[in-house]
C-alpha cells in the first residue's frame, strides 16, 4: 500500500515519530511527499514538536496573563521547531554559535523560548490521574531534559551568552578549556571590554542570569571586573528605579545587564561564603516557576514567602567605591575593579511569615508599576547569622509582588537595627514564582548622596542542598 494514500491524520501520526531530519528526507522522495510535509501542515509539525519539546500551553495556562502570548499571535509549530533545533545544533557545534549578529539574536530567542515554555507543574488531568507535584521536579519537562543534554556542550551555550553581538569574535575553547586561550581570540582588541559589552543584546544578559555562573567569568579578571562595574555603579540606580535592578525609565521592567552584573558578583561570593557546604540553587533547572511547593497550610502564600531563606551580601571598601564612581578622568585611568578586594558578608538566615498589618507602612509603598494579577504579599521576620555566631536577631519586613511582565517576582526587604531602619534591599526573582532565588541591590534606607551600595542574594532554604552535617543542625 502506498503510504501517501493513507488518511492524512494517520500518515501525519506515523511521521511524527521520526526525527525532523527524517521527515524532511521523506519529503524529498516525491512531489506529493514534499507538499505533505510543508510548513502549512501544522498538525504534522505540532506532533513532531511535542515529541521533543513541551506543549507551551502547559506553561502558559498557569501563568498570569501578561506572561502569556497575546491572543491572535499564533504559534507556528514548524517555525518554532526549526528555530529551536537550529539553536541547539549551533550550541552543540565546536565553533562559536553565532557567526552573525542576527544568528546570535535568533539563537538566544530560541533558547529563552525553550526555557519560558518549559512545563513546570502537572496538568489538571495528570493530577486527576494521581500525579503529585514534586519540589524541583526535573523529569516533568521535556525542555529541561533538552537542557540537561546540553551539559556536554557547555562551551557552545556559554559562548552564545558571552559573544553574541560582539564584533569580530570567533571564539572557541583552547586545549585547557579556557576560551581566552582560544586560537581565535577577539580581533577587536583596541576596543575596551565595556565598549564591546554594550553591543551584546539584552537577551544575552537575561540568559546569563538564568543560566548562572560560566567558566569564563570564574577564571578571567576582565569578566569579574565588568560585573563589579555594573553592580557598584551609582549611575545605574536612583529614585526613578527605587535603587533596584530596574530600568531607569519608571516602567518597573528588569534591567537585565545590571542584574547580570549583580548575579555574577554575588553568586561567586555566595560560593566563597558557604565554602562548599551548600549547593546554590542556580541554573536553568531552577529558572522556571514552582521549584518549591506551596505550603498547604498557607494557600494564599503564592510566592512561598513563609519559611527560611539563606543568603549573603557583598561590598567594596568605601574608598574604592567612591574612587570608582567619582572618577572624572583627571587622575589617570578609571579603576577597573578587576582586582579590587571585595568583602563578602557571612551566611545569613531569614525566617519570614506573612503580615498584612504592615500593608500601609510607608517604606513598603512603590511608585513603580506591578502586575495586579496576584495580590501583593507583605511579610515580617528576623535575620541572623546562620551558624556559629550568637548575635541579636535583626528585624526584617518587606513585600513580594509580580513584576509588570507577569513572570518575574519583585521583592523588597527593609532591615532594621534597634528599631531604626538601616538598609533597603531591592531584588528580583528572575526565574518566576517560587523559582531558585532572589538577586538584587542593597542601599541605605535614606539614600544619602554617594551612599554605599552592593549586591545581595537570598535562596529558599529547601532548595539549598547541604553537604555538611554541621549546617544541617
Amino acid at each position: 500500500m502506498d503510504m501517501l494514500s493513507l488518511p492524512q491524520e494517520i500518515l501525519g501520526n506515523i511521521l511524527s515519530f521520526l526525527s525532523p531530519d527524517s521527515i524532511i528526507r521523506f519529503g524529498r522522495t516525491c512531489k506529493h511527499a514534499h507538499e505533505f510535509i510543508s510548513a502549512h501542515n501544522q498538525l504534522l509539525w505540532k506532533s513532531a514538536f511535542l515529541h521533543i519539546f513541551d506543549d507551551p500551553n502547559d506553561a502558559w495556562s498557569l501563568m498570569p496573563p501578561p506572561a502569556r502570548p497575546q491572543k491572535g499571535s499564533g504559534w507556528d509549530w514548524h517555525g518554532e521547531l526549526r528555530k529551536k533545533l537550529r539553536a541547539l545544533r549551533a550550541i552543540r557545534s565546536k565553533w562559536r554559535v553565532a557567526d552573525t549578529h542576527d544568528d546570535g539574536e535568533e539563537h538566544l530567542g530560541a533558547v529563552l523560548s525553550i526555557l519560558d515554555t518549559a512545563k513546570f507543574a502537572p496538568t489538571a488531568r495528570e493530577i486527576a490521574n494521581g500525579k503529585v507535584p514534586l519540589e524541583d521536579d526535573r523529569y516533568l519537562s521535556l525542555n529541561l531534559q533538552v537542557f540537561a543534554d546540553l551539559d556536554r556542550h557547555r562551551d557552545g551555550l556559554e559562548n552564545l551568552i558571552h559573544d553574541s553581538g560582539l564584533p569580530g569574535r570567533m571564539m572557541y575553547s583552547g586545549a585547557d578549556g579556557n576560551p581566552w586561550n582560544s586560537p581565535t581570540r577577539p580581533v577587536t582588541r583596541s576596543m575596551s571590554y565595556d565598549d564591546q559589552q554594550k553591543s551584546r543584546p539584552e537577551s544575552a544578559s537575561r540568559l546569563h542570569v538564568l543560566y548562572g555562573l560560566t567558566v569564563r567569568e570564574r577564571i578571567t579578571h576582565k569578566a569579574r571586573g565588568a560585573a563589579r562595574r555594573m553592580a557598584y555603579d551609582w549611575s545605574r540606580v536612583g529614585p526613578d528605579n527605587e535603587y533596584g535592578p530596574w530600568k531607569r525609565d519608571g516602567t518597573g521592567q528588569v534591567d537585565w545587564p545590571l542584574l547580570e552584573g549583580v548575579c555574577s558578583v554575588i553568586a561567586r561570593n555566595f560560593e566563597m561564603c558557604v565554602e562548599g557546604h551548600i549547593t546554590m540553587p542556580q541554573g536553568l533547572s531552577f529558572s522556571i516557576p514552582h521549584r518549591s511547593l506551596v505550603d498547604p497550610t498557607k494557600p494564599t502564600d503564592w510566592a512561598r514567602v513563609t519559611g527560611t531563606w539563606l543568603g549573603t551580601y557583598s561590598f567594596l571598601d568605601y574608598a574604592d567605591l567612591f574612587a570608582f564612581n567619582t572618577w572624572a578622568g583627571q587622575l589617570g585611568a578609571r579603576p577597573t575593579l578587576d582586582d579590587t578586594p571585595e568583602a563578602c558578608g557571612e551566611l545569613m538566615k531569614l525566617d519570614l511569615q506573612l503580615n498584612d498589618d504592615i500593608s500601609t507602612d510607608p517604606r513598603l509603598q512603590t511608585s513603580l508599576p506591578t502586575c495586579p494579577d496576584l495580590p501583593k504579599l507583605f511579610f515580617s521576620g528576623i535575620s541572623r547569622s546562620h551558624v556559629g555566631i550568637q548575635r541579636p536577631a535583626i528585624a526584617v519586613r518587606g513585600f513580594a509582588c509580580l513584576a509588570p511582565s507577569g513572570r518575574e517576582v519583585r521583592w523588597r526587604f527593609i532591615i532594621a537595627y534597634g528599631g531604626q531602619d538601616q538598609w533597603q534591599l531591592e531584588g528580583i526573582q528572575p526565574g518566576g514564582i517560587r523559582s531558585g532565588g532572589v538577586y538584587g541591590l542593597w542601599s541605605q534606607c535614606d539614600h544619602e548622596v554617594n551612599g554605599p551600595v552592593g549586591p545581595f542574594c537570598y535562596f529558599p532554604a529547601e532548595l539549598c542542598k547541604s553537604t555538611s552535617v554541621i549546617l544541617l543542625a
